[in-house]
């Protein structure tokens, strides 16, 4: 359901974003390819230091099957990692040509998921698992480099640098022979590791054009 209304978001941020450019400039449509997956999106000039941009993210499923993690080395699990997301940023162009500082947030719905056999905290059992990397909206901050919406006409390179501030959380179940207690320690050596990618690193490159 978190996907669906991402989704929605995006379409009506990126069906209202040409309004926002005026009159003169039809805006640049872009792609990236980045920690976030593949991503298309559109960017509007606001003034002729600013502009803003809604851009949507996505990858194709991603599976493995085998022994993963801290399941023990007879696990037999398959991860399966979903990423999808969208963004709403900011842009400054403090000088004349196309380096940027950005700012924003990402509605964020990556996520692995870990379902099958092994063992937790040491006790065999089926399990079912899921990381989500942000529970919330992630703040975003940045720089890069583009054509200005408003300025530059044609095909252009574009790259972003930052981080996104993430809420990740784990969640674990477990039937035949763990006990609430394992089930609860195994979840915390998730979360601990899933902790480290608060500060995530967001780094994309792509092509643009600018209309």
């Amino acid at each position: 359901m978190k996907t669906i209304r991402v989704l929605r978001l995006a379409s009506l941020v990126l069906a209202v974003a040409p309004f926002a450019a005026q009159a003169g400039d039809a805006g640049t449509v872009y792609t990236q390819l980045g920690i976030n997956g593949l991503g298309l999106g559109y960017a509007a000039s606001v003034t002729p230091d600013w502009a803003v941009r809604g851009q949507v993210n996505w990858l194709p499923k991603q599976s493995y099957t085998g022994n993963v993690g801290d399941f023990g080395n007879t696990a037999n699990l398959t991860v399966e990692v979903n990423w999808s997301s969208f963004q709403l940023v900011g842009d400054w162009y403090p000088g004349d040509g196309g380096f940027r500082f950005s700012g924003g947030v990402v509605f964020n719905d990556n996520k692995i998921s870990v379902a099958g056999t092994g063992n937790v905290n040491g006790t065999a059992g089926t399990v079912n698992g899921e990381i989500k990397l942000s529970q919330d909206p992630a703040p975003y901050l940045g720089l890069g480099y583009s054509v200005r919406p408003r300025i530059a006409k044609g095909w252009g390179f574009n790259m972003d640098a930052g981080v996104m501030f993430q809420n990740p959380k784990a969640s674990l179940s477990a039937t035949g022979g763990p006990t609430a207690a394992d089930v609860e320690a195994q979840r915390a050596k998730m979360q601990d590791a899933v902790d480290q990618l608060k500060v995530m690193p967001v780094i994309a490159l792509g092509v643009s054009y600018a209309f």
